[in-house]
């Protein structure tokens, strides 16, 4: 047995030892140099692109060639750089036909870290597209169809190449706009043929670390648009950056990453049919900006508009994703976690049942659920809408419905009916929103307020009409209509607020929420509150103006005649007994104008029991600063046809001149003074008492107003109170008309 192992084993080592000096000795003998026009053009016809080679090698032992420096044009209407650049090129070859005939017959390729540009035109196209198209190929000749028999590769391997993906030709901002690189592209291709499916496999790294994986089967070739080949396969992307990897663009506002995508997909040609996907764990952040948008392209994506027309999904789903909302140039976010949704039966020609939950900031949550559809690819919120939405406990200031600088806050719950047609949104529903605020300066109201709304929304121009929302308040009911129109972060507003005869007593708790801020210790009780006011601005600077109407309340806790006790020489001491602890108006009637917390009110005209009328005007700070000026006619001292008290010795004429004689130094009957006192008494009867009112609305004060009482007089008068009695020295401290006035307002 030794001897026939022993030839056996010189057998084989002499047929080794022919295939290594074979493999030594052919390439001396044969000139593969003159085999690279051939390459060329052979390569040149079948893909349609102009190829160019450097160097060729044969290596008998792996039975291929290897050409160095490989270049493929790319399409000149995209561009003059290379489509595909290799360093080295692998081309498996059929040995015994290219050793004995000089013939090429390609079964394979093999490139090494090649550099791969892929880029869009303007209308969408790729320029990967035209590979291969028959309208740029003369008729295949037998020299092609020799090297490339029934147009087939054994083996097609791609190793750590790099693909960038940039503008093309005819995009806006085409020469400054960032390309993106996808490193460590890697591809196998298994019998690989123009005319029949072949199996592939695909991985690559994506910008800020994300990875691709991609397995199934493409082919055939579509010949006149490769990008029209079906092929069928499942995707599998981690940590995917949506803005990094060129899925959005960068005017688009997200930002954030997703953990884990996978997609089951099958493309005919003409139709793209999803069977999964799965979009697990997004964290992304959407910015709300009024900026402009990059303008899309002229014509419709080519590729892109095919893929979605068609495009039917059996079922798709986000899970437990987290989406923050921003506004550009803004503080504040808000948050959204545990972010579920499910879309199923999608069709391009049908509405499609979807549902959504998630947990809204601070602790509410949202549902949805409904259909939407046929799904709107140029505009997203054109696509048809049936859903019934419902919040539970949301955060007003909180969620992201209004600017976070508004000063709005409350709890919220919400119930709404959805329903679009693509070009109008119609919505109703109702809410209950507990400790409501409405003003930077406000406090979260005590009493809950209901709200029942309709609108109908321009889903194109984002504008829209509240056809009516009424407000309830207890038993008070306030009605509210107009329109508004969205812009970015902004709504501009045109609204009317209309309250007939509302009650004062179901309002009082919520006029803090307005910042509306009563005197220390005061209320208001019963009557009526009737206005009708006009919102302009937006809704994170709002301008309320109208006239208001209060009849018949009173101000709790708030004695105005102690304010003005002094006037009791006047009136024989009804004031401050008519007043008791509360101040009884009949009637207050103004034009009110609210911006950025400050309140300017014109027109006004008050009535309050046992005291009298006021007129004038004045404004409210956004702290509260009160800044007025008003005319004070008394009740006591009306005389005349009209008058409710006859003058005597308590009220009237005599009564203002001895109370004003009580209080200016030599007023007396024989006094310096005493000429002026009638002057006085009569301008005072005639015109009021000038009063400015200051402090803050917490904690009011009235002050004489000098300069308005010697206008209300007449200067004669006012001259000889304002230099004092005759024979009064000069450089005297004392101002008797201050001191008259003080003295009658409670200053001294």
């Amino acid at each position: 047995m030794g001897k026939p192992v022993r030839l056996v084993l010189i057998a084989v080592g002499a047929i080794l030892a022919l295939i290594v000096l074979a493999a030594i000795c052919v390439p001396l003998f044969l000139n593969t140099d003159s085999f690279k026009a051939k390459i060329e053009s052979t390569l040149t016809k079948s893909l349609g692109r102009k190829v160019t080679i450097g160097k060729v090698d044969l290596s008998v032992l792996s039975g291929s060639l290897k050409a160095e420096n490989t270049v493929v044009a790319d399409d000149p209407r995209f561009s003059t750089q290379p489509f595909i650049q290799a360093d080295t090129l692998k081309i498996g070859v059929e040995l015994f036909p290219l050793i004995f005939n000089k013939q090429v017959i390609i079964r394979g390729f093999s490139m090494e870290s090649p550099k791969i540009q892929l880029l869009r035109a303007a209308n969408g196209t790729w320029n990967y597209s035209t590979i291969g198209n028959n309208s740029q190929q003369t008729a295949q000749s037998d020299e092609t169809k020799q090297a490339f028999p029934n147009l087939s590769v054994g083996e097609v391997n791609i190793e750590n190449g790099r693909i960038t993906v940039a503008a093309g030709p005819g995009t806006s901002g085409a020469a400054s706009a960032t390309s993106r690189v996808y490193e460590n592209l890697n591809l196998k291709v298994k019998d690989f043929a123009f005319t029949k499916s072949f199996p592939f496999e695909a991985s690559a790294g994506l910008p800020a670390g994300g990875t691709v994986e991609l397995k199934g089967s493409a082919g055939p070739i579509n010949q006149t648009d490769a990008s029209a080949t079906p092929f069928s396969g499942h995707l599998e992307i981690k940590h995917l950056d949506p803005l990094a990897a060129g899925f959005v663009e960068a005017s688009d506002g997200v930002t954030g990453t997703i953990d884990n995508l996978v997609l089951d997909a099958a493309w005919s040609g003409t139709q793209m049919h999803v069977t999964k996907l799965v979009v697990d764990t997004p964290k992304l952040t959407l910015v709300q900006s009024s900026g402009p948008k990059q303008p899309k392209p002229k014509d419709p994506n080519a590729e892109g508009a095919s893929m979605l027309n068609s495009l039917s999904v059996d079922d798709a789903q986000i899970k437990n994703g987290t989406i923050t909302l921003a506004t550009a140039g803004k503080q504040g976010t808000a948050v959204y976690s545990q972010v579920n949704a499910q879309l199923t039966n999608l069709s391009p020609k049908s509405a499609s049942p979807f549902s959504l939950s998630g947990q809204l900031p601070n602790g509410g949550s949202v549902s949805a659920s409904g259909t939407a559809g046929p799904f709107n690819q140029e505009n997203n919120a054109s696509t048809p809408l049936n859903a019934t939405v419902s919040l539970k406990h949301v955060e007003i200031g909180t969620a992201g419905f209004v600017p976070p600088d508004a000063g709005i806050s409350g709890v919220a719950d919400v119930q709404a009916k959805i329903q679009s047609n693509g070009q109008v949104l119609n919505a109703q529903g109702a809410a209950t929103v507990v400790g409501i605020k409405l003003a930077k300066d406000g406090v979260p109201s005590a009493k809950p307020v209901q709200l029942q709304f309709t609108l109908a929304q321009n889903e194109q121009a984002m504008s829209g009409n509240l056809q009516q929302a009424v407000i309830t308040i207890g038993s008070a009911v306030i009605n509210v209509a107009g329109t508004y129109q969205s812009s970015g972060p902004t709504t501009a507003l045109n609204l009317k607020v209309v309250g007939n005869g509302v009650s004062i007593n179901e309002l009082e708790a919520f006029l803090p929420a307005l910042g509306v801020h009563l005197p220390q210790g005061s209320r208001l009780q019963g009557g009526t509150l009737t206005t009708d006011l006009v919102v302009t601005g937006t809704t994170a600077t709002p301008v309320i103006s109208g006239p208001v109407k209060i009849n018949n309340t009173q101000l709790a806790g708030f004695d105005l005649g102690s304010k003005l006790q002094a006037l009791s020489s006047f009136t024989g001491g009804r004031i401050t007994s008519a007043t008791g602890s509360g101040t009884n108006i009949r009637s207050l009637s103004m034009n009110v104008r609210e911006e950025g917390g400050n309140i300017r009110t014109d027109n006004i005209a008050l009535d309050v029991a046992g005291v009298g009328t006021a007129t004038g005007a004045g404004s409210v700070s956004a702290g509260g600063a009160l800044a007025y000026n008003v005319v004070l006619k008394l009740t006591g001292l009306s005389v005349g046809g009209g008058g409710t008290q006859q003058a005597s010795s308590g009220g009237g004429a005599a009564g203002a001149i001895g109370a004003l004689s009580g209080f200016i130094p030599g007023g007396g009957a024989g006094g310096a003074g005493g000429a002026a006192l009638g002057g006085i008494a009569g301008g005072v009867l005639k015109n009021g008492i000038p009063v400015a009112i200051g402090g803050t609305t917490s904690n009011p004060t009235f002050s004489p107003n000098v300069a308005g009482l010697a206008g209300a007089v007449g200067a004669n008068a006012a001259k000889g109170l304002l230099g004092g009695a005759t024979g009064q020295k000069k450089g005297n401290a004392a101002d008797p008309l201050s001191n008259a006035l003080g003295g009658l307002l409670g200053k001294h």
